[in-house]
């Protein structure tokens, strides 16, 4: 099944992208790359990436998740990544991005520590005025 990409606004500040089929090389995964590009070029700076419907995941797909999050973390932003099916967890192990990449089993996880990101962001920022 080739790669399929939906969008999803979760509260003003959380956005989330669903894939479905395979995050692999080909044009599918570049455009799904200029999609967060663009995202992020558009002020995006919290990201949930939900791999539940994704098939198989390459090196390819790996480099495209890597580099988002280091764009999204050097604009001050977060990203998470839920949903990871077995393939895709072995990947992350295999190549040791599981350390760095923030990691949930599901998308409500991820979207609930992002909207607690920000309310104990702005609560410190309430604290120190």
């Amino acid at each position: 099944m080739m790669l399929e990409t939906e969008v999803f606004k979760f509260d003003p500040d959380v956005t989330g992208i669903s894939c479905a089929g395979r995050f692999t090389l080909g044009t599918r995964l570049s455009e799904t790359e200029a999609l967060m590009n663009a995202m992020l070029a558009d002020g995006v700076r919290k990201l949930v990436l939900d791999l539940t419907h994704v098939e198989f995941m390459d090196s390819a797909g790996l480099g495209v998740i890597m580099h988002a999050f280091g764009e999204i973390e050097q604009l001050g932003g977060q990203m998470r990544i839920c949903g990871a099916n077995e393939q895709a967890q072995r990947l992350f192990n295999i190549t040791h991005t599981g350390t760095i990449l923030p990691i949930d089993a599901d998308l409500v996880t991820s979207v609930q520590k992002l909207q607690e990101s920000g309310a104990s962001a702005a609560a410190a920022a309430g604290q120190s005025s």
